[in-house]
């Protein structure tokens, strides 16, 4: 047999694969899939479709293929073919439902959950999104009702008390939210959000005391200053060494989308070679962190200390601020223990400093929380060498200062 016939004999037994079994190509496409090679689940599904082009399981499939890749204007068209032959299937109808909500298109989004909970009244995964897309819209009062239908039907409902909470909060209703935070903190002990939403709503609620407990800032934010690292004469080379690290770094960014920094560039992961001296600052961030657990295990009965697992993996992100640049309010739900560490310094933040500029605060809740009482916050002074290590669910922001020189510094997150 020569080239030529071995090609079509090839050709042809393709074809017949996919005529003879697509119930077999889509079980393949579905085990790839769920094993993480989307690429590869996409060609089955797209075999299947040569021969079966309105096979609903398929297009249903290609639809969460396309949402993970983010081709999301893929995905609705999809599972929109999928309600072609499945027009009374909720599950279908809230699938085109998330779908949509990614693509930001609200106002559809709310009218498919809606449908799909027509189908199906007790769906609480169709009312958890229905109430996310009421968030965007501004519609915080079905929000908050649809948040607590789903846990109504399904308690524990996982991140609907806690966005329940979060809504609350912003709708100056704090004992409602300390009720909701409570609630996740029964079926989730030491879930970040809902122990920063506990700490606000209870100081909002009269009760100052529970915060400070719950923010032991005095006892769980702890600095520490260091020399310098193996492989440097002194820390001044090691800082230099640091900052040019990450002002070359090519995911240094202004503003990124959905991050903290304002007036400023942020990178992406450090903790990816070429690493360069970030790799000293890992070992530091581990040396600190062993020496920060034994003391924070000294804060006898606090709820979050004895839940913090080994933790493996660290994100690290460099953070360039100019005039006027600072940090929002925010904290890091994903990680345990979060920190920074300081390598640059302008000149202001030297010596007498009465603004207390380009400090970091903590305890003050963002912007979104309306507030009517004093927050109880603690203001830390950076220096260069120096890191501040503290629990995920802190919020922290940075105090605005006035120089042309930049303020630079290296976050991180401990992850388990």
């Amino acid at each position: 047999m020569n080239r030529k016939e071995r090609r079509r004999q090839q050709k042809q037994l393709g074809k017949s694969e996919v005529r003879g079994d697509p119930l077999q190509l889509l079980r393949s496409a579905l085990s790839l899939y769920q094993t993480g090679q989307l690429a590869a689940a996409l060609k089955k599904c797209q075999d299947v479709l040569t021969v079966d082009p309105d096979n609903p399981d398929v297009l249903s499939l290609m639809g969460s293929i396309y949402l993970n890749t983010g081709e999301v204007g893929k995905s609705v068209q999809c599972l929109r073919g999928v309600l072609k032959s499945k027009p009374e299937d909720p599950q279908s109808h809230y699938n085109l439902g998330t779908a949509l909500a990614s693509h930001g298109d609200f106002e559809n989004a709310i009218a498919s959950q809606n449908r799909a909970l027509e189908l199906k009244p007790d769906y609480p995964d169709a009312l958890y999104n229905l109430a996310n897309a009421f968030r965007q819209t501004g519609e915080r009062e079905a929000a908050a009702s649809n948040y607590r239908r789903a846990l109504d039907l399904a308690p524990g409902y996982p991140g609907a008390a806690t966005n329940l909470a979060s809504v609350l909060l912003e709708m100056s209703r704090p004992k409602d939210a300390l009720a909701a935070s409570k609630e996740a903190l029964r079926f989730f002990p030491g879930d970040r959000d809902a122990l920063s939403f506990c700490a606000i709503a209870a100081s909002e609620s009269g009760d100052p005391e529970t915060a400070s407990w719950i923010l032991s800032m005095d006892h769980l934010v702890r600095p520490r200053d260091f020399n310098a690292p193996q492989g440097f004469t002194n820390l001044a080379d090691f800082n230099k060494a640091l900052v040019a690290h990450v002002l070359a770094h090519p995911t240094l960014t202004h503003e990124p989308h959905n991050m903290a920094t304002r007036d400023g560039q942020q990178t992406e992961n450090l903790a990816i070679d070429p690493k360069g001296p970030i790799q000293q600052l890992e070992d530091m961030i581990v040396d600190a962190y062993d020496d920060y657990l034994s003391v924070i295990k000294e804060l006898n009965g606090h709820p979050y200390v004895p839940l913090i697992p080994e933790l493996r993996k660290i994100d690290i992100w460099g953070t360039v601020l100019g005039r006027q640049g600072h940090q929002a309010a925010h904290m890091h739900r994903n990680a345990w223990v979060s920190g920074v560490y300081y390598a640059q310094l302008p000149d202001i933040m030297h010596g007498e400093n009465e603004d207390r500029a380009g400090w970091i605060e903590f305890g003050r809740p963002p912007d979104e929380f309306p507030c009517s009482v004093e927050h109880d916050v603690r203001l830390f002074e950076p220096r260069e060498g120096r890191m501040f290590m503290f629990p995920s669910y802190e919020y922290h922001r940075t105090i605005p200062f006035e120089s042309a020189e930049q303020r630079i510094s290296i976050a991180f997150d401990l992850l388990a």
